[in-house]
Parts: structure tokens; sequence; C-alpha cells
């Protein structure tokens, strides 16, 4: 019976008896018509492990013929079939019961290329030879088109999956002899085994000359394609070289009859002397009775690799669900355990590592399973500057820890570089939905897998992205996170936060000038901080002469020990003020004078390092910045530009809570000031950004206005003050 036969004329199902069929898009067409389009298809299960009987129709009803290079369960199988006439844009590929596959061979008159296959894990000859037979193939063996490189366009450089050494290589191509006659071809096998075959023949090697190509063979062809196939081994481990300049593993090169040539045997074969299968995309799985497949798309994503760590990867799995029923549910279940549902999901996985997830389609009482493979490589670029790359990390990470198991806890066997990756995306305001999940449902776990240092760090981002939001239960997470330590320092820390948290957040200064004199006490990096809100709650309670008093205490200090320090300046006070530690009084000699002018461009040093940060989005690394200037310079809060940095973070995390106040203290106490322009502005920015009542406001606003009533700005602030009815009495 011919294939036409089994072919019904154009409509919805074009052969009777195939229960599946593939959609596929044609892409890139042949460079000739002979080398038809290449194919690899999925089966995982779907299939029933049967050898797939196939029979490729173009939408209009032509069977083209069609033959099957490789196949086995885990991967699907690899399928070459014959150039459409006209130009379809898509082909249907029929899978039927019972028959036996066609496999591809020189006498069908195809010429595909050039197509790659691969046994990793094997460095042996009869690995190659395996899959040179064509057909079924171990479960590991992978294909893909081969484009080469444009020094080497006939060339293997590894294992296209990313892959690492050791493996086997099989690739089948089809060159363009322009001219009958004698060809010297000259391949170079750059390491392990090597075999070249020529129309079916196995090529005998010697070395005809010392020149460069110079080791090869003589070979007669005529005119037109001819099929060169290479079975290559790739012994060792580790990554194949990234340097494929010359074709990376091997790479071939010929001199055409009569071609001149100076100094050289042979020259590389040129891309256009090569015959290309065309390419496909498979566009979905559909099943004659029409219930959903399951069949799925793996796309590499994001990589997180740095330094000598497990590199971490992001894979997408998205069900090719064109047609799928309405109440199609799709399910992924994970080698760990978890469970995402929906037709496009992501999960986190190692690198370089084997994997498949089982993937179920249901509609009604029809559910198809299939398992599909997937391997830890991508090329994708990735840099922790930008945000969305963060965000994605994160954000995979929490959907997964949604769904997977509880016991044993996953946390607990997470390796530095998933702690390490937490560390670096969670920042400035980022990562409460992720760290809310780890601290709410995994706290114990995280606690013995950490060590203190690192549980401190994770703890306050944690308060400072819930800061904002949830106050309360900003201060329920800071009782806890008290209760558990027992080293003094860290409560100290904490009694601070909280001291924070009353003053800017929950409105009760009376508990936070509580807790900040209980700490001012201590000679400490604590101490002096807790002192510098003494000053800004006298500041914000409208006591200028107080906060002075407060903040020039803490400055002269820092400054004596500057002036008796033999270390650079700035570098001593600011690194033990960040680390919490105790000043040292008596690092160096003292010096014969004070360190008026170092002081001074110390101080422009951090207020620009400040500005820089906030401006290049480095939220993190200005609020440090902040901390440092803070700890050396308070009294830049009413001699500086302090305060006006210190909003312009916290404006950028929409913290208006925290932006707002200090602003208001410096407008209403600093009569003049440089900075005081901008200073109302910004004040004017937060109360319409937050959505406050402006009327809030309005008396400040008027002080200031009087005050800079020929200044540019005062244009402004009338716009305000026409637009702002009075405060209600």
């Amino acid at each position: 019976m011919s294939w036409a036969s089994l072919v019904h004329a154009a409509g919805d199902w074009q052969v009777a008896d195939a229960p599946l069929r593939f959609k596929l898009e044609l892409l890139q067409k042949p460079t000739h018509a002979s080398a038809g389009y290449f194919a690899s298809l999925p089966d995982g299960g779907v299939l029933r492990g049967g050898k797939p009987a196939t029979t490729v129709v173009t939408e209009d009803g032509k069977v083209l013929p069609s033959y099957v290079l490789w196949q086995n369960v885990e991967n699907g199988f690899a399928l070459v079939f014959a150039k459409p006439e006209g130009d379809p844009k898509s082909v249907s590929v029929y899978i039927q019961p019972g028959g036996a596959a066609r496999v591809w061979s020189p006498n069908t008159g195809l010429t595909p290329g050039s197509i790659l296959c691969t046994s990793p894990g094997r460095d042996t000859l009869a690995a190659a030879q395996a899959m040179a037979a064509l057909g079924r193939v171990e479960g590991s063996v992978h294909w893909g088109e081969n484009p080469g490189y444009s020094q080497a366009a006939f060339s293997i450089s590894g294992d296209l999956s990313g892959r690492p050494k050791p493996a086997a290589f099989y690739q089948i191509s089809h060159v363009d002899a322009p001219s009958a006659g004698e060809y010297w071809l000259a391949p170079s096998f750059h390491t392990g085994q090597g075999e070249l075959r020529v129309d079916g023949a196995k090529v005998e090697l010697k070395e005809k000359s010392k020149l460069w190509g110079g080791f090869g063979a003589s070979v007669k062809l005529a005119k037109g394609l001819h099929r060169v196939e290479v079975l290559q081994t790739a012994p060792g481990s580790g990554p194949y070289s990234s340097n494929n300049r010359w074709g990376g593993l091997m790479y071939l090169e010929w001199k055409t009859p009569n071609e001149p040539l100076k100094n050289i045997e042979a020259r590389a074969i040129k891309a256009s002397e090569m015959a290309r299968s065309g390419s496909c995309r498979l566009s979905a799985l559909e099943s004659r009775e029409g219930s959903p497949m399951a069949v799925a798309r793996v796309t590499p994503g994001l990589v997180y690799w740095f330094g000598n760590e497990e590199p971490l990867l992001i894979l997408e799995f998205s069900a090719l669900g064109a047609g799928y029923p309405a109440d199609a549910k799709v399910t992924w279940t994970f080698p760990e355990g978890g469970t995402l549902e929906g037709s496009r999901v992501k999960w986190l996985v190692p690198g370089f590592r084997e994997g498949r997830v089982k993937m179920t389609v249901q509609s009604g009482k029809a559910v198809s399973a299939a398992m599909i493979p997937y391997f830890g490589f991508s090329t994708q670029k990735t840099s922790l500057e930008r945000a969305d790359h963060r965000e994605a990390f994160r954000d995979t990470l929490a959907e997964m820890l949604s769904v997977l198991p509880r016991s044993p806890d996953p946390v607990a066997s997470w390796g530095d570089a998933w702690w390490n990756n937490i560390f670096r995306t969670v920042e400035g305001g980022e990562g409460e939905q992720l760290l809310r999940r780890l601290f709410g449902e995994h706290f114990e776990a995280i606690r013995k897998r950490l060590a203190p240092a690192q549980m401190a760090i994770l703890e306050d981002v944690f308060l400072d992205v819930t800061l904002r939001d949830h106050p309360e239960e900003n201060l329920e997470w800071l009782k806890k996170f008290f209760a558990n330590t027992q080293d003094a320092a860290r409560q100290n820390e904490l009694r601070f936060r909280e001291g924070e948290l009353y003053m800017y957040y929950l409105n009760d200064r009376k508990k936070a000038d509580f807790l900040f004199n209980g700490l001012a006490a201590a000679r400490s990096g604590v101490g002096e901080r807790a002192r510098i809100r003494l000053g800004d709650m006298a500041l914000l309670g409208g006591d200028l002469n107080k906060a002075t008093s407060f903040y020039a205490d803490v400055q002269n200090r820092a400054r004596a020990l500057r002036n008796t320090s033999g270390v650079a300046v700035g570098a001593s006070v600011t690194r033990q003020l960040l680390t919490g530690g105790t000043v040292n009084q008596a690092v160096a000699a003292p010096r014969a004078a004070p360190d008026l002018k170092g002081g001074a461009l110390q101080e422009v040093s951090l207020a620009e390092n400040v500005r820089t940060l906030t401006e290049g989005g480095f939220l993190l690394e200005a609020i440090q910045g902040l901390d440092a200037w803070e700890a050396e310079f308070p009294l830049s809060k009413i001699s500086g530009d302090f305060i006006l940095r210190e909003a312009a973070i916290y404006a950028k995390l929409k913290d208006w809570k925290h932006a707002r106040p200090m602003l208001e203290a410096y407008c209403r106490e600093i009569d003049s000031s440089s900075y005081l322009p901008e200073a109302v502005s910004t004040l004017i920015l937060c109360v319409q950004s937050s959505k406050a009542d402006p009327a809030s406001i309005r008396g400040i606003v008027e002080k200031v206005r009087d005050r800079l009533k020929f200044h540019p700005v005062a244009s402004q602030l009338d716009k305000f003050l026409s637009s702002t009815a009075p405060a209600s009495r």
C-alpha cells in the first residue's frame, strides 16, 4: 500500500489510522532541495516506546518521504523529510501504530546535513559506530543540527547540549563537489580517535607533506553532493575548549581539483560547499480523539554562577498546548518532589546535571503524561546589577518553596551557591516574598544551616523589607530574633532597630527615647548610633540646640579617633561602627595636630559616594555609605546635605514614613541654608507621592517661603500653597 493511499483529501485529520500527529512550523529552508528538513521530535512515553512509523503530510494533503535517523524513548526521534513544493508554512507528522520505522539510508535520495549525534559519557569508537548504524540508540544519546563555525564550517566543537567530556560523536554531512576529479581531504582530529568516511567508505589517512593540511587522503569525487561522515571520541573530563577558532575537536579541509593553493595543501571547507537541512519548530502534538497530549519545550534561562560555586540556572518548561481544551490542567512534578501547575513554569536546577520532570495533562477523564528530560546548561548572560535578574532568581526560588515537601526541609540541603545567591539578590527593599516564605516556614532549618553572622544578615534584610508596610509584624519578628540569639552585640543591634521602628513607623517616640537612652550608655558602635538617634529625636521635637549637642559629642569622638590613629583617614571609625565593634582609643601615637583638612575631604567623599550610589540604584550600598557618613559626621544633618541624601534613598524605596520626618524638622528648624530649597522641594514631593494631606505641611512651607521669597524655588512654593487649603482646626 502506498503512502498516498493512506492519506485523505486535505482535511482535519489526514491519516485515518494514525492516533497522533506532530505539527511543525517550517523555518529556514534547506540549502539544497535534497537536504530536506530536519526535525527533532519528543517522546518521553507518549509514543508508548514503539519505533515511530511516520507519514509527513503538507497542509494540502501531499505526502512527503520521511525517514528516522535515531530514536530512543528518552529523547524521542530525529526525522528527515523531503522539501515540499511551493512555500508551505507547516507540515504534519503522523505517527502510525504497528508499522516499522523507515530508517534513512543513502538510497532514499535525501542528503541531510550537518546533523551531530552525541553519546555523553562514552569515549569509544564503538559508541560512535553504534550511532552511525542509525535507528534505535541508547537513552542518553541526543542529536541536533551542527552549524559549525565561520572559520570551520565542517567541524565538531563538542556536545551541543553543553554536557562535558567524555563523549563519542557521529556527524553526518554532505559536501558539494564543484567539479569531478581528485580531491585532497585533510581532517584534523584534535583529541581522541577519529574516523572519516566518504560515501560510506572509510578513508585511510597518510602524510603527504609537512605543509598545512598535509595529512589526509586523495579521493575521487563526481560533481555534486557526497556523504561525509565523521566518528570522533572526546576523552577526559570537564568542558570543551571555549577557543573554537579551528573547530574545537575536529575540522575538515580540502583541496578541489586544480585549485591553486600556496604553501598549504588544503583549506577550510566553506559553508557554501556544504548541504544544510532546513529547520523546523514543533508547535503541537495532537491526538485523533482530541484529548490533550503531554509535550513540552524546555528553554534555558539565566545562569547564576560566580567564582568556584556550583552553577544554578533557571529553566522554563512550557506546554505546547495549541488546541488544548479549556478545562485542560497541566502539572509538572520535579525530581525534588514539588509539583507546579500551569502551562508555563520555571524551576531552578543545578548546572551540568541531568534531570527529568514529569508532565501531566488532564482534560476530563483523559490523561496524558510524559517524562521531559533536561540538562542544566545555558548560555544566557546574567548580571546582578539588573533588578529583573535578581527578581527572577528570588521569584523562582519562592515559587519552588511553595510546592516542595516540608519534610525533610529542602533548605537544609542547599549548598553555599544557593545561600550566596539569596544574599546577592535580596537587597534594598527587594525580596520580601522569598524572605517571608523562608522565615515563616523554614526558620528552624535556616538557623541550623547558617552561621550566626549569615543569619544576622538575612534577618536584617527581612526586617528592612517588612518595615515600611508591616510595622506591627516587624516588631514581632524583632522579638523572635532577639529571643533566638544569646549574643549581646546582636541583641543591642535588634534593640536599636526596635527604637527606629517606634521612632519612624509606630509613632511612639517615648518608647524610642527609652530604648536609645538605654543603648547610649555603652561606649560602642551601637552606643554612638543611639546617641545620634537621640539627637534626631531632639531635632524632631524642635530642640535644635539639644540635637546639635548630641551630634557634636559623637563627631568630636570620631575626630579624636581619626587624629590618634595611624590608619588612613576614615577607615578605622567607619569600619568599627559598621561592624558594631568597640572603638579602640589607642591605636597609634597621637599626631601633632588635628587633621582638619583630611576630615573635610573625607566628609565630601562620603557624601558624594552616597549620592552616586543612590543615583545608580545601588540602594543597599547607599544605605551602608549613609551609615558610615553619619557615624563620623553627624553634624552634617544640620550643616550639610545628609538629610537630603537620606531622603533621596528612602524616596526611591517609596518609604515615605522614613523620608519625611527629618525633612520636616530640617525645614522647620534651619533658618538659612543653601540646602533649604532642595529640602522643601523634596518634602513636597514626599507628601504628594505618598498621597498625604498637603495641609499637614502648609505651615512649614509658608515659613520657608518667607525665608526664600527671592529664591527661584519661591514660585514652586507659591504654587503648592495656592492649591493647598489651610489645615483644619
